[in-house]
């Protein structure tokens, strides 16, 4: 049996045992000239952990993630995946990091076998073509695989991002609002999806206004909430109207 990595001291001098996590902020701020979107936000999200964030239209949770898979850079602080920091292993990030967000990042006038073959390219997956079969299988496009984008429903173009995200096999999934589309068989789909990925080893972190759906997975929830994390708190017990209820707080 491999050790539990060890992340730091206990004040004492002896090691902790707690596991190393797959993302971490320190400090994290973001600022748009003089305008702050958020500051100081620390936390850490383990393997095999399901967080939830909320927050108020506006509060910074996309742009959070727009940060946490490199698409930005925060104004100050410290993001690190696996003890990394992101400056010293910027391959490895993208790599492992999937994200969903609300632009599709798909080529509309190519088929899906098209999409996924100039991104699995791009990564130099190996066995690509087995790879982009296996997750048109996975996500239900098997049939649809050589039809234009611009001819698939909404259902189906959120099916195929979601393919998109996970052809490199991350470690890490950033969803921001991924039930916008999805028929209600979808999204049972989608559910067990995840719980799989997180049981595989896999960590993710969602953005949802569909709070049930959120917290039926969620083993935590933060709330940003006027420019901090407000709230950093273990997801069992809590109800859509408690989460709301946070964020109408003064």
């Amino acid at each position: 049996m491999k050790p539990i990595p060890y992340r730091a001291t206990n004040g004492t001098g002896q090691k902790t045992s707690v596991p190393i996590p797959l993302l971490s902020t320190e400090q994290v701020s973001k600022r748009f000239g003089y305008r702050t979107i958020f500051q100081q936000v620390t936390f850490d999200l383990f393997p095999e952990e399901f967080i939830l964030l909320i927050g108020n239209n506006g509060t910074g949770k996309s742009t959070l993630f727009r940060l946490l898979c490199s698409l930005s850079h925060p104004s100050s602080g410290t993001l690190r995946f696996n003890s990394c920091p992101y400056r010293e292993c910027l391959p490895e990030v993208r790599r492992n990091i999937g994200f969903l967000g609300h632009e599709s990042r798909l080529y509309h006038d190519l088929s899906a076998m098209e999409n996924l073959h100039i991104f699995g390219t791009l990564y130099n997956i190996p066995e690509l073509e087995q790879r982009i079969n296996s997750v048109l299988d996975e996500v239900g496009l098997v049939m649809a695989k050589t039809l234009p984008v611009r001819t698939y429903s909404s259902g189906m173009t959120k099916r195929l991002m979601i393919a998109h995200m996970i052809l490199i096999q991350p470690k890490v999934l950033l969803l921001d609002e991924p039930y916008t589309g999805l028929d209600p068989s979808s999204v049972e789909w989608f559910q067990t999806h995840l719980k799989q990925f997180r049981k595989s080893g896999g960590a993710i972190m969602l953005i949802t206004h569909q709070l049930d759906l959120g917290l039926e997975l969620a083993d935590r929830v933060l709330v940003l909430h006027q420019q901090h994390l407000l709230r950093d708190i273990p997801a069992i017990g809590l109800t859509p109207e408690t989460c709301s209820g946070w964020l109408n707080a003064p």
